[in-house]
Formats: C-alpha cells, sequence, structure tokens
C-alpha cells in the first residue's frame, strides 16, 4: 500500500465524503490512507476499542462494510488486516473510525500493542454493508464480537429517526461486550434491547436465535434481519428466515487478503439461486466479485441477502 494521504493537501479545508448511498449498489469506491491512533482501551473479556482518525477525505463506511489495517513494520504479518467498522465520526477536517476486536492471532495482538499517537496504513471503505433503507422494522441479531457492525448501524438508524429491536448473544455476562453502549443507543430512541446467555447470567437462556423465535411473534409483522456473527450462528438465522419468507442480511467473514477481490481468497458458495443470479446478471465470465460458483466476501459481501448463500456448504 502506498502513503498516499499521510499529509493533508495545502488549500480549503476538505469536507468529508460521503460513501455510495446504495448499500448494494454496482462499483466500487475506496481510499488509501494514513491514520493516527486517538484511542485504544480494555472494554472487558478480552476485546479492545481502537479509534484512528484519518483525513476527511478518505470516504464514510456504511454500516457492515470494512476497512484494512496494515501495521507499520517491522510487524509479525505481512498482510493488512480486515477490521469491520463499528463506529464512524466526522471532526471537522478529519474522521474518527472505531473498532471493537479481540486479539486472536499474531496480527490482532500486534494490533492490540499500537499505543497513542502511532500511524497506520488504511485501505477502505471496503465491501457492501447493510441496506438500512429497507422497508420493515430493523432487528439487529448479534452474537459475540459480530456486535461491532451492529453498534454502527444502530447509531446509523437512530439518526435516521427509526427503531429497532436488538438481540444480542453471548456466552455469558461478560461477552456481551458494548451492552451498555448498545442500550444507550437503542434505548434512547425507544427501541429494546434484548440480551441472550448461554449460562442465563443475562437475560433469555440459550442462543440468540432461540430468542429471535421466541419474539418474532411479538414484533411488527414486517420485519428486516440484520445480523453478524459466528457462520454457524449466521446460518441458523438465514435458515429461520429464509423458512418465513423474512428478509435477512447477514455479515460474513473471510480470510482476506486484498480485500479487492483481486487475489480470491475469500471465496463463498453460491446458492443454486445465487449462482441462477449471476449467470443472469454477468453470464460465466469471472469478475472482482467472483464467479457463478463463488461469491468473494471482500466485495460481493462482506454483508449478503440470506438466499444468496448455500448455508450446506458454508464453513
Amino acid at each position: 500500500m502506498s502513503r498516499a494521504g499521510a499529509a493533508r493537501p495545502e488549500g480549503p479545508t476538505p469536507q468529508v465524503k460521503r460513501a455510495e448511498p446504495s448499500a448494494h449498489a454496482a462499483g466500487f469506491q475506496w481510499r488509501q490512507a494514513v491514520g493516527r491512533v486517538v484511542a485504544h482501551e480494555d472494554r472487558g473479556a478480552g476485546h479492545r476499542w481502537l479509534e484512528i482518525e484519518v483525513d476527511a477525505e478518505f470516504l464514510v463506511p456504511r454500516p457492515g462494510q470494512f476497512v484494512q489495517l496494515l501495521l507499520p513494520a517491522p510487524a509479525p504479518v505481512l498482510l493488512p488486516r480486515p477490521m469491520s467498522v463499528a463506529a464512524a465520526t466526522p471532526r471537522g477536517a478529519t474522521l474518527a473510525l472505531g473498532f471493537l476486536y479481540a486479539p486472536v492471532g499474531a496480527g490482532t495482538h500486534a494490533l492490540a500493542r499500537l499505543a497513542l499517537g502511532e500511524s497506520v496504513e488504511l485501505l477502505g471503505p471496503l465491501g457492501r454493508g447493510y441496506p438500512l433503507e429497507d422497508p420493515g422494522t430493523p432487528v439487529l441479531v448479534a452474537g459475540g464480537r459480530g456486535v461491532a457492525p451492529l453498534l454502527f448501524a444502530a447509531e446509523a438508524l437512530a439518526a435516521a429517526g427509526r427503531r429497532c429491536e436488538f438481540l444480542f448473544g453471548a456466552r455469558s455476562r461478560a461477552y456481551l461486550v458494548g451492552l451498555d453502549e448498545a442500550a444507550r443507543r437503542i434505548e434512547g430512541l425507544g427501541g429494546r434491547l434484548h440480551p441472550a446467555t448461554d449460562d442465563g447470567g443475562l437475560g433469555h437462556r440459550g442462543n440468540v436465535v432461540d430468542l429471535l423465535a421466541k419474539l418474532a411473534p411479538g414484533l411488527d409483522p414486517e420485519i428486516v434481519l440484520h445480523a453478524c456473527g459466528p457462520h454457524a450462528m449466521l446460518g441458523a438465522v438465514a435458515r429461520w428466515a429464509l423458512e418465513r419468507g423474512t428478509p435477512a442480511w447477514l455479515a460474513m467473514e473471510s480470510i482476506m487478503a486484498c480485500g479487492t477481490g483481486v487475489c480470491r481468497g475469500c471465496p463463498l458458495p453460491r446458492s443454486e439461486g445465487g449462482r441462477a443470479a449471476y449467470l443472469r446478471e454477468r453470464g460465466d465470465a469471472p469478475s472482482l466479485e467472483g464467479n457463478h460458483e463463488y461469491a468473494m466476501c471482500c466485495t460481493e459481501g462482506p454483508v449478503f441477502a440470506a438466499a444468496a448463500l448455500d448455508w450446506e456448504r458454508v464453513t
């Protein structure tokens, strides 16, 4: 990655630019930039909050999009880390991007060692976000640290004056990271937060998909699901939605290298309907979004419609 954007250009203060308003519009827009760490703190249960400030020329991400963070040399990993955006706050001539993560590998452990004031290279915003403008009552379904993009989604819905239901599941109360912040954002708009814990320590005893099934009869008849979490959870949400004809959008994870569809490192299997749609729209020609058999998580996703993927083959 180049270091373009490290210095602020001379002249009038640039205005913050908004990303493409349609979550699944054709074409890609991203920027390379150098940001500065302005906050880095523990959030409990092994999770950390990282905030990076970039120049306002960096496009404001949509909830569900991600950025690539390239660690400064010397680093234990060569490739950048794909990080889901948990917050994006314009601040005059700069934009603050927030990330909620857990150090689990060499790259994220190195990320956890970043100090205030250090520089980080970014590429983004990347991928497709949640179509939060879709009609119906938004129901956000989070599992574990999959809560990160949904905190951002809750904030965007609040800014648009829309009420939402937020279902948040984890193994125990300690792993409901960001719970208080989620409650503040949602309840301030008249929405409701519904926790679930495997051990019954808070809220519903059991997983968040069981909680969804329990609550659904009491929700508005027209709902749309936006979910993020482990693939097994997302598969269960997708099957639940498909059986009932409920629109559902799921933020997926995959091993990524380039983040732009070039390296072909993050394929996800298309469903029969997904293959037919690709052939109908593009023929059998491959693209940055994949081919008729596989979708690239980084470009056609990371947010997919439930019907687009073959959940029997998603691992």
